[in-house]
């Protein structure tokens, strides 16, 4: 059960209403709406890099999973699985991601972004190691990208986790990723 209920129309903005109105039906998203005039932006910057980023889309998978998997989030690891699968991820290196690294499953460049991820979770700042690692694959504006995506995880998974938000106990719909660019836009 969550620590505070999950939100009702009358319990939140009328803009923060309509855009979860457009959004997948998901607890996450619901227990988001109460953050006032942080979760319009919160979801614009969530649909910038799941729908418009430029890291290949299995590797902003692996990173998030290996947030979700270090910051002991289950309702996070649950549905990014999900994500992982929708895009064709075989389950065996969906489940590397929270296994020990280096993975023989991985390819170099997830073996350094997982790295790179449980780097900046334990200590803030990456070391130069990690760093010149995942940079050496990506260049400048994807290892930026990375950079915000672990971030934004970690900030996911500490709402989700002081929260308990639980997982839905109802079926979850297909086609998240594309719900999520559609309220985004009848948002704005």
């Amino acid at each position: 059960m969550p620590r505070i209920p999950y939100p009702e129309t009358d319990d939140i903005t009328p803009e923060n209403a309509a855009l979860l109105a457009d959004l997948p039906d998901l607890n996450v998203f619901k227990m988001m709406a109460r953050s006032g005039a942080a979760f319009a932006p919160f979801m614009a910057l969530v649909n910038a890099y799941l729908n418009d980023g430029t890291l290949d889309p299995e590797l902003r998978e692996l990173v998030i999973l290996r947030v979700g998997h270090s910051r002991s989030a289950q309702y996070e690891v649950w549905h990014h699985e999900r994500v992982a699968r929708e895009l064709g991820m075989a389950e065996d290196r969906i489940m590397a991601a929270g296994a020990p690294l280096p993975s023989p499953l991985l390819t170099d460049i997830e073996n350094a972004a997982l790295a790179f991820a449980d780097d900046v979770v334990e200590n803030t700042r990456a070391s130069d190691t990690t760093f010149d690692a995942v940079h050496a694959h990506l260049g400048d504006n994807q290892t930026a990208e990375l950079l915000v995506i672990v971030g934004v995880y970690q900030m996911v998974c500490s709402f989700l986790e002081t929260m308990d938000i639980e997982i839905e106990s109802g079926p979850v719909p297909e086609g998240r990723l594309e719900k999520i660019a559609t309220g985004v836009s009848n948002a704005s």
